[in-house]
C-alpha cells in the first residue's frame, strides 16, 4: 500500500466591483493526499458608477414625468450615498442609502445599500436588501450577483450557484460572478467546470485579481501540475510576492519530483510570510524528499508551533 502524503494549498477568491461587481496542495509523486481548502475574506474596491443598467431605476434617470417631492428627497440621498460608496465610505452611504429608502422604496436602492454591507461583510443584511431589490425588479444581474455572493460566504453553495447562474444568464460578461462561479464548483470538487469559468475571467479581464492563482489550482487538482505552474508564473510575474502562488507552485514542482525547485519557492514564501504553516508543512516534505529529515523535522515542528495540525502525524512517524 502506498504511504499517503498530502500537500497544503491555497485558494483565494477575490472580488471587484464596478457594475458588474465584482484563492491548495496536491499530491507529492501523483499520490493520494488529505487538501486543505481556504477561502479568504473578500478583498474590494468600490464601485465606480451605477451598479445597474439604464432604467432600472427610476430615481436614477431623468424621467419624462414629473417625479413627487418624496421621490426627489430619495434621488438626493440615492446621490449622496453612491458618492461616500465610492470613496469607501460604507457607512456613510448606508447612512444616506437608509434615508433615501425611507422617502421611496426602489430596486436601486435596495441593492446599493446592500452592496455597502457586503463590502463590509455583514452578508446577512446584504442578502436581505438584495433579495428586496429582485423582488421590485427580477432583471438585475449585479443584485443576484450580490446575493450569490454573500450565500457563498454563508455556507450556501447551492444557492450561491443559483443566483450566479441567474446573473450570468443576464450579464455573461460579468468576471467577478464566473470567478465565484468557479469557487463554487471547487467546493462541489467539480474541477473541470471550475477551469472553464476561470478560464472564462481571463478572457474577460485577465488582470483579475488572483484569478491565475485560483486556475493553477484548479489544474494541479486535474494533476495538470506543468499547466498549474505555467498559471502560478503569470500570478507570480505580477505580484512577485503573492506568497500563495509560491506555495502552489512548489506544490506543483513537488508533484514533478522537482523538489530543489519547490525548496526555493518555499524559502521565497516562508521569507515574505514568517507564520505561513503551509510553507512550512510543503518545505518539510521537500526537505524529507531531499533526505533533510532534520530540516524537515523543525519546518513540522515549527508549522505546529505556529498552530497547524496538519504536521502532527509526520512528527510522531518521522521526527524522534
Amino acid at each position: 500500500m502506498k504511504k499517503k502524503n498530502f500537500i497544503i494549498f491555497s485558494l483565494m477568491v477575490f472580488g471587484i466591483t464596478a457594475g458588474v461587481m465584482a484563492q491548495a496542495q496536491q499530491n507529492p509523486n501523483s499520490q493520494p493526499q488529505k487538501t486543505t481548502k481556504k477561502v479568504e475574506t473578500l478583498q474590494l474596491a468600490p464601485g465606480n458608477g451605477d451598479t445597474t443598467k439604464k432604467g432600472a431605476n427610476p430615481l436614477l434617470h431623468q424621467q419624462s414625468k414629473e417625479i413627487s417631492p418624496k421621490e426627489k428627497e430619495a434621488q438626493k440621498y440615492f446621490v449622496a450615498g453612491t458618492t461616500k460608496s465610492q470613496a469607501g465610505d460604507f457607512d456613510g452611504a448606508i447612512q444616506d442609502f437608509t434615508k433615501s429608502l425611507e422617502s421611496f422604496e426602489s430596486a436601486n436602492a435596495f441593492m446599493a445599500r446592500g452592496y455597502c454591507y457586503w463590502m463590509q461583510n455583514e452578508f446577512g443584511m446584504a442578502l436581505e436588501d438584495e433579495t428586496k431589490s429582485l423582488n421590485k425588479f427580477k432583471n438585475n444581474s449585479s443584485a443576484y450577483f450580490i446575493r450569490g455572493a454573500c450565500k457563498f460566504h454563508l455556507g450556501d453553495i447551492n444557492g450561491a450557484e443559483t443566483d450566479l447562474k441567474a446573473a450570468l444568464n443576464i450579464d455573461h460578461k460579468n468576471a467577478a460572478a464566473f470567478n465565484y462561479m468557479a469557487a463554487v464548483k471547487l467546493q462541489k470538487q467539480d474541477y473541470k467546470e471550475a477551469l472553464e469559468n476561470y478560464s472564462a475571467v481571463i478572457k474577460i479581464d485577465s488582470n483579475f485579481a488572483d484569478v491565475f492563482t485560483n486556475r493553477g489550482l484548479v489544474r494541479h487538482n486535474l494533476q495538470d501540475y506543468r499547466g498549474a505552474i505555467t498559471d502560478y508564473n503569470v500570478a507570480l510575474k505580477k505580484n512577485p510576492k503573492n506568497v500563495s502562488a509560491l506555495n502552489n507552485r512548489a506544490a506543483a514542482k513537488i508533484a514533478l519530483n522537482d523538489f530543489k525547485g519547490a525548496l526555493d519557492d518555499l524559502n521565497k514564501a516562508i521569507a515574505l510570510d514568517p507564520r505561513g504553516t503551509d510553507a512550512y508543512n510543503n518545505r518539510g516534505r521537500a526537505k524529507q524528499a531531499l533526505g533533510d529529515t532534520q530540516g524537515a523535522c523543525q519546518d513540522w515542528n515549527t508549522a505546529f508551533d505556529l498552530g497547524s495540525t496538519d504536521s502532527k502525524d509526520l512528527i510522531i512517524k518521522f521526527c524522534k
